[in-house]
């Protein structure tokens, strides 16, 4: 179709949809002439309550507060129709305007925070604040380290068998940072202060020794002979396990490869690789293109053959298993590219001139004689990915694999000294001693006397400590003006705190969830294939699910709980993009409040917004008719580098795409707070708007937009969601991961829901032959998306006995 066809009936859907609204107003008037529904509906569109009126989010940018400030920013609010705030205490790039900072949480910062309470409460505002200082995730100054993100790390010592060992486990690394000891990135901040250092944390998890299969030779004893188009390489640098120690490959001419070659003394059988070079995507990066870097093999040392490619992935550390190779020669190879601007350093003014074709610093270029578990990095949860599905490790011969009989759990022979006493059978045996250090994340952006440590979001305890001493703070800063008055609600974000793998009391958990011991497929946790490579994979499943249901209970079940204990209430975003997390997006909402979404408002030469954040919009949605919860909300109109250029002529399509997927209460993002009114346009999110405040040219004629849309969600608020397919997108994903590109192939006609494993066992019930759900919805089909064929045995059995109820 073409676009501008597309575009136009996209436009005359959105507008079909506003026209439909008021035509139930005017149905709804004639019908209940005689009874009040139609003059009460007539009355809450003229004059919305103030549950329909849009909320703001309210920066307090790095000190730059006053209480004028905070007067004239809240009855501006208050008189153009906004219905309340959602404040984040955060720091971008944000100079100094006023004679005095007030740092967060000094009593200078309290007695501000205690005028705006009393202020908001005054005039009807609802109040939230986020869940920590800056906008995501959960932490602070006061996480200790041992309360902090954790990750499983592993330190290995091969063995002969047939006598007494006794010797010294080396110990695994104990840098903070994703995995092993690669460095964390730095936090997104931007600001030029200097952040603190991050400190380390180490605790001994578990000790493990098992056979190694026959074929099963260390790389860096096979003697191979290392040459390079550029740089100094060796052997033992390129498989010495130090992912920190790199050496630099230079690039060659732009569309050619530079290379580090691999000469073995005779052919060698090759299953998988591991490399830590040119394979990090950063954070908010995906997969990226697999033929940048390749692996190839030659008989002869001239003519080569490409093996595979290898892909990005947010961490650093790749392990790709593919078709056994024979050959002397293996070669990896990087495509020197031409030089890109980053767009983002660009936004942020700070682009570095004109750039050269970069080389690479390479740490580690491994090759097994054995297959490793293919992208063991991403299944076991030290990164994520959306293409799980897609990696599934081929079948291996059994002698290739460990025998989970031939496991020896040694925990209780470690010495305190870290020795380790031990007669092994005969055969050579590797001991795994196995730790848990710190991921390193920090809240951001947040100001540097409020940036700390992210609490573990798998431990209840840790959890319930950190908001326990976060709610306490500003209970004593509200002057205790928390629940049904003053401040109302926690705000949970999109997730930007990374992943963690491990927890104080993983072993113990993952028992009680998933009924089996993990100690004896701790080995897969660092890429070795125990029984089987199907065997492997669904312990893997069996980590990801528990991950999953830890986070979801323990970090976001129980802050519910928490804040109902308080008077208060939840907003919580998920992923937002992608996959941002280990967890499903649908279930750590469902027992939110009120469900949240992102939207983003497309720049200038963009013709619609990205299908993502309908995705998002619809999840929330979702959430809400499937759980029973009154509003779907969004994080609505953010924008990115196009600073007071919005009006609502240009932010109207968003507004409207949000409703028609189902949003009814924006939270535009943002309103920054403006403590001066001599340095206009005034301070900004960094290059975040929409540039939403009393500064803005058109701030006090913005009375009839907060109004239209307070309208309209006045009237999405009332009655009940109709729709007849209900659809299943699967397990272990998440929808902004699955339709961030495409929605579901719906019939035209037809509306749908999103239902994840959660709801589907635990929610839907079929009654007269159709699903329905305690909360009212009643749907006639369930149809399942290509992402259910790995099913979990609960899915499996509800999906049958729903079958079997007709």
């Amino acid at each position: 179709m073409n676009p501008k066809t597309q575009s136009s009936m996209n436009r005359a859907k959105i507008v079909s949809t506003v026209l439909i609204v008021f035509a139930v107003l005017a149905l709804s008037q004639c019908e209940n002439a005689e009874g009040d529904s139609g003059s009460q509906l007539e009355a809450g569109f003229l004059d919305p309550p103030s549950e329909a009126k849009p909320r703001v989010w309210w920066h307090w940018m790095n000190g730059n507060i006053t209480k004028e400030g905070i007067r004239s920013d809240l009855e501006w609010m208050d008189r153009v129709g906004i219905g309340g705030f959602q404040n984040f205490d955060a720091a971008f790039m944000s100079p100094q305007i006023v004679e005095k900072r007030l740092v967060y949480m000094t009593p200078e910062w309290k007695d501000a925070f205690q005028f705006t309470t009393l202020l908001a409460d005054s005039l009807g505002l609802e109040m939230a604040i986020a869940g920590s200082p800056g906008w995501s995730e959960s932490g602070g100054p006061w996480v200790l380290p041992e309360q902090a993100m954790k990750k499983l790390v592993w330190s290995e010592t091969r063995i002969e068998g047939g006598k007494p060992f006794s010797g010294m486990l080396q110990k695994p690394p104990t840098a903070t940072g994703p995995f092993q000891n690669l460095a964390i990135e730095g936090g997104f901040t931007l600001d030029e202060t200097e952040e603190a250092s991050t400190p380390e944390y180490y605790a001994d998890a578990a000790i493990v020794a098992y056979r190694v299969p026959d074929a099963d030779i260390p790389m860096a004893d096979l003697q191979a002979k290392v040459t390079s188009s550029g740089g100094k390489f060796n052997l033992e640098m390129l498989c010495d396990g130090d992912l920190a120690n790199t050496a630099y490959l230079p690039p060659v001419e732009v569309g050619q490869r530079a290379w580090i070659q691999y000469e073995f003394p005779y052919p060698e059988t090759i299953h998988s690789l591991t490399i830590v070079g040119g394979v990090n995507s950063g954070r908010f990066g995906g997969s990226g293109n697999p033929d940048n870097i390749t692996l190839e093999s030659s008989s002869d040392g001239i003519s080569f053959q490409k093996i595979t490619g290898i892909p990005n992935n947010r961490m650093g550390q790749v392990t790709v298993t593919f078709e056994a190779h024979t050959a002397k020669y293996f070669r990896f190879t990087f495509l020197t590219l031409p030089p890109a601007p980053n767009r983002f350093t660009e936004i942020m003014g700070m682009s570095a001139g004109p750039q050269k074709p970069k080389g690479t610093d390479v740490a580690e270029l491994i090759l097994y004689r054995v297959p490793r578990l293919n992208h063991f990095e991403e299944k076991a949860a030290f990164t994520v990915s959306t293409e799980l599905a897609s990696l599934i490790t081929r079948p291996i011969e059994k002698e290739d694999a460990i025998s989970k009989n031939e496991i020896i759990d040694l925990s209780s022979e470690l010495n305190a000294d870290g020795t380790l006493d031990w007669p092994p059978p005969a055969g050579t045996w590797n001991i795994l001693r196995f730790g848990y250090t710190l991921t390193g994340h920090k809240n951001s952006p947040a100001s540097p006397e409020a940036t700390g440590l992210e609490v573990d979001k798998l431990s209840a305890e840790h959890v319930n400590s950190y908001f326990t001493e976060y709610l306490n703070m500003y209970e004593d800063a509200t002057g205790g003006l928390m629940g049904e008055n003053g401040l109302q609600y926690i705000i949970t974000d999109s997730w930007e705190a990374g992943t963690q793998n491990w927890t104080d009391h993983m072993a113990a958990d993952f028992q009680s969830k998933r009924g089996y011991d993990m100690i004896p497929w701790l080995p897969v946790m660092a890429g070795h294939i125990v029984e089987s490579s199907e065997a492997s994979e669904r312990f893997l499943w069996d980590l990801r699910r528990t991950i999953s249901d830890l986070t979801t209970e323990n970090h976001y079940d129980q802050l519910t709980e928490i804040l109902k204990e308080r008077g208060m209430g939840r907003y919580s975003e998920s992923h937002e993009d992608q996959r941002a997390f280990i967890g499903d997006g649908m279930e750590v909402k469902r027992t939110a409040d009120i469900p949240m979404s992102a939207t983003w408002t497309p720049n200038p030469g963009q013709t619609e917004v990205q299908t993502r954040f309908k995705a998002d919009v619809r999840e929330s949605a979702s959430v809400s008719h499937i759980y029973g919860k009154k509003f779907v909300a969004a994080e609505s109109m953010t924008a990115i580098a196009t600073a007071w250029q919005w009006s609502p002529e240009t932010l109207k399509p968003t507004a409207d795409m949000e409703m028609a997927n189902g949003l009814n209460r924006f939270v535009i993002h943002t309103s920054v707070h403006q403590p001066v009114d001599d340095k206009i346009p005034g301070l900004g999110l960094g290059p975040f708007g929409q540039w939403f405040t009393r500064h803005e040219t058109w701030a006090e004629q913005a009375g009839p937009w907060m109004t239209y849309l307070a309208r309209s969600c006045y009237m999405l608020q009332q009655g009940s969601f109709v729709a007849d397919i209900l659809y299943f997108y699967g397990e272990d994903n998440n929808i902004t991961a699955l339709f961030g590109e495409k929605l579901p192939d719906v019939p035209q006609g037809y509306n749908y829901d999103f239902v994840n494993a959660d709801a589907l066992v635990n929610v839907l019930e079929v009654k007269a032959g159709n699903i329905v759900t305690e909360s009212g919805m009643s749907y006639r089909l369930l149809a399942l998306d290509d992402n259910c064929a790995l099913m979990s045995l609960p899915v499996l059995r509800k999906i049958r006995n729903m079958v079997y109820e007709g």
